[in-house]
């Protein structure tokens, strides 16, 4: 093993800097009782914290004054609550918009929860995170979440307000929130406080949201859609599991949207009688009848609210209201993505005011209330006003070593499927592409043809294909296509996209891809920029070197034999159930660590462990040592998206899969050599900890950011893993995020992060990779048309019936010719 001493160092200077964490100054003196929370309608938090505060408002406040609620089934009291019959109690009540409801809560049998062993881990009197521990760590999650989840629209971590709010049209619009968790680290506990924001369902009349939803103008007569119709599957889509409102005389219930009806008031259906026979009627009849409601609109869609023993209980949609503070939990459309991004962008000086309250804005800062919390207060808890310090390092930049040219073929073809560019627009891109190319030593002349559009993209390029040869003069006969082919995409570009990486990555194996608005909004010294960041990638295609990162500790490491890995797992949408996971593994292959290969696999629907990272990095080490001759004899791997929970479970299982593959290697090449030293890393990128210069001149100039290369892991550090945080680029707009580097398995440099940080930092700037697996499947299983999304429950029965094997047999793998192109970049 590797001794931490002998591994050279870069030089680094000290910076401190702030942090949105704020320290908790005092831990709750409080013991705290358990109790379980029946409720109706379990599957909708929603309900259940609304419930929850009539119960602590209106109908027994002396009981649950201060309770804390998880808004799923837990509740805490630091009193033995006041109940019925003695530990357990049933209250009925009336919840406005869901009438009369029953709700049961009943001690826990167990100990009471108190705060001593996460003392006691706090100061290293405990090595691990025990079950109290986690518990204690929850219940001040609670503490410091309480009042506002009952105030706002929430998802448990964050809550959002009206105050600021965005109007994104298509029936939705963006609300500013705050994002909040209490985080341990070395003889501390830190609230982490971030802005946050959420895409909510606009409230008002379901018909003025459904009209804005289709990007229609005028009368609600145009909702006369029949079922399955292109209209109609987008509003049932849209709609589903949304609460509205249902106004009747003297009442308004709210209710759940299962599906849509059509024509819903011509609907029929059978009225039973008061002498207990039954009249056919239609749903505008009975309304009319029942509640002197004459409808409007009685062709067109309605609403369908319950299912089951071959009867609908139907509403006019004229008669419903989409209901206020309702997430919208589902993929944005891509013409709102941009919008949220811009929404959410804050520059690091403004952030950080908005966080602690040093500047009015209309969305106030839980850190403004954490004084004036009764649930922080009633637990003893006090939480500093004032951000953390950390004291920092800033890395020296790695040095650049740039590549040597390669020659390439002489011309490529340019297939074009754009809808709006002028002719001369494409010919000056085209013309600076190539001085672009030719300086980086890639002498190729771009070819046009314009493509035809859907369903014919391998044609397409077939054909583009013939004609670049043709224009660089290949003799008759000559039938090796280009190595590359460029495409020009549409800006509302799903399907073609998904028809062009397709048959890029896996049906012909060529391919390098832009926009048309990224080529109209380039001119000048910008549009030579944006073709050099082309270059680039078709110099990286063409198995060319752009560029070689050096760094004492990098250099140090790639003296041996090495690979560096990085892994993750992409998962289908929220909710949906009928699409799987695909893992997938990249890996380096060549002396710099600056070329990569890929490979996937296909498993079961939100499988965070790779099920077959044996087999994975087994393919990897093979097809290194076909090309090097050699067997590595270090190994870094970089495992993404991990959670904290998943840290010691799938962290270890992936780390034995890692030593399985590689005995597996050694026993059949025969190897004599020791097999390579592994150090497993987890990168986690999905947290809210920034870090802001406590000077101006401490930032970069042009953005305010924490300049590229600060590293910190004092006072932030977790107390029982060895971890860091890095900012690797500089950002441009909004506040820098941080990659969290986690280690858990280090046989290469003996847990000493420093040698860690600056591979690390130093890898940054080597080319990016990432996983395109999504176009690796075959048409006919629609994995990304969203409208044929199954959207359910996750019950363990609808798990089991997956059908994994169809998604296997229809997923191809990259084309031979691909795999070492870097056809990810």
């Amino acid at each position: 093993m590797a001794l931490a001493s002998t591994v050279p160092l870069g030089q680094r200077r000290p910076l401190a800097v702030y942090a949105n964490a704020f320290d908790v100054t005092q831990i709750p003196v409080k013991a705290y009782e358990q109790y379980d929370v029946m409720t109706p309608d379990v599957e909708n938090v929603r309900w259940r914290h609304r419930i929850l505060e009539r119960l602590q408002n209106h109908e027994a406040p002396k009981v649950f004054r201060l309770c804390l609620f998880d808004g799923k089934s837990i509740l805490y009291s630091a009193a033995p609550l006041d109940l019925p019959d003695g530990t357990s109690g049933n209250y009925t009540l009336t919840v406005p918009g869901k009438g009369r409801v029953t709700v049961k809560v009943a001690r826990v049998a167990g100990e009471t929860v108190t705060f001593d062993d996460l003392k006691n881990f706090l100061n290293g009197k405990i090595s691990d995170q025990t079950p109290k521990v986690s518990v204690a760590l929850n219940l001040l999650q609670f503490i410091i979440r309480q009042a506002p989840n009952l105030k706002y629209p929430n998802n448990g971590r964050a809550y959002f307000t009206s105050g600021g709010s965005k109007d994104l049209r298509g029936g939705l619009q963006l609300f500013r929130g705050f994002f909040q968790s209490v985080r341990p680290a070395i003889g501390r506990v830190l609230v982490n406080v971030d802005i946050s924001a959420a895409a909510m369902y606009k409230p008002g009349p379901l018909l003025d949201i459904a009209l804005e939803v289709l990007n229609l103008r005028g009368n609600a007569r145009a909702l006369s859609y029949k079922k399955h119709s292109k209209e109609w599957n987008i509003l049932s889509q849209f709609f589903r599991n949304v609460l509205i409102d249902i106004k009747l005389p003297k009442k308004t219930v709210t209710k759940k949207v299962v599906g849509l009806v059509e024509a819903a008031g011509r609907f029929p259906f059978t009225q039973e009688q008061e002498d207990g026979s039954s009249l056919p009627t239609t749903v505008a009849e009975y309304y009319y009848k029942t509640y002197n409601i004459r409808l409007a609109f009685p062709d067109i869609i309605g609403i369908e609210l319950s299912r089951g023993s071959g009867k609908n209980t139907v509403i006019p949609a004229e008669l419903c209201t989409v209901a206020a503070g309702q997430r919208y939990t589902r993929k944005l459309p891509q013409n709102m993505t941009s919008m949220m991004v811009d929404f959410s962008k804050f520059r690091p000086e403004k952030r950080l005011e908005m966080i602690v309250g040093q500047k009015g804005d209309r969305v106030q800062p839980p850190t403004l209330e954490y004084a004036t919390s009764p649930y922080i207060q009633d637990a003893g808890m006090k939480i500093s006003e004032q951000p953390i310090i950390l004291q920092g390092q800033l890395l020296r930049p790695p040095t650049i070593f740039y590549g040597k040219k390669q020659p390439a073929a002489s011309s490529f073809p340019l297939v074009d499927y754009s809808l709006r560019l002028d002719q001369n627009v494409i010919k000056g891109f085209m013309d600076t592409l190539e001085q672009c190319c030719i300086s980086r030593g890639v002498r190729a002349k771009p070819s046009y043809k314009r493509g035809s559009g859907v369903g014919s993209v391998d044609r397409d390029i077939k054909e583009a294909c013939s004609l670049a040869l043709v224009s660089a003069g290949a003799p008759p006969g000559y039938a090796k296509p280009p190595e590359i082919v460029l495409v020009i995409l549409p800006q509302s570009a799903a399907d073609i996209r998904q028809d062009v990486k397709r048959a890029g990555d896996v049906t012909l194996g060529v391919g390098v891809y832009t926009r048309e608005d990224n080529i109209a909004k380039f001119t000048g010294r910008q549009l030579d920029q944006y073709c050099n960041n082309i270059a680039i990638k078709i110099n990286a295609r063409l198995t060319g070197v752009n560029s070689i990162p050096s760094s004492p500790a990098y250099d140090w490491f790639t003296k041996e034999d090495f690979m560096f890995f990085g892994a993750d797992v992409g998962h289908p949408g929220p909710g949906i159930q009928n699409k799987p996971s695909v893992a997938s593994v990249v890996f380096s292959y060549d002396r710099h660590g600056v070329k990569y290969s890929a490979t996937s696999r296909v498993q079961q629907p939100r499988q965070e462990r790779i099920g077959e990272l044996g087999p994975m990095v087994y393919d990897a080490i093979t097809r290194y040592g076909k090309v090097n001759g050699k067997a590595p004899k270090r190994l870094i791997f970089f495992r993404d998206g991990l959670s904290e929970g998943e840290y010691a479970g799938v962290g270890e299982l992936e780390f034995q899969d890692i030593k399985e593959a590689v005995k597996r290697v050694w026993a059949e090449v025969k190897l004599n050599d020791s097999p390579p030293l592994i150090t497993y890393l987890i990168v986690g990128k999905r947290h809210h900890v920034r870090f802001f210069p406590m000077t101006a001149q401490d930032g970069d100039r042009k953005s305010g950011n924490v300049e590229a290369g600060f590293v910190a892991s004092e006072g932030i550090a977790n107390p029982i893993a060895k971890d860091f945080y890095l900012l690797s680029h500089g950002g441009i707009l909004g506040t820098s995020r941080p990659a969290h580097y986690i280690v858990l398995k280090d046989e290469n440099f003996n847990f000493d992060i420093r040698p860690i940080q600056e591979v690390a930092y130093t890898l940054c700037h080597a080319y990016k990779v990432c996983a395109r697996a999504e176009y690796h499947f075959d048409a006919s299983l629609r994995y990304m048309d969203s409208d044929c999304a199954t959207v359910t429950s996750t019950s363990s029965s609808e798990k089991g019936s997956f059908n994994l094997s169809q998604w296997r047999s229809g997923y191809a793998q990259t084309h031979s010719s691909m795999l070492a192109r870097m056809f990810f970049a």
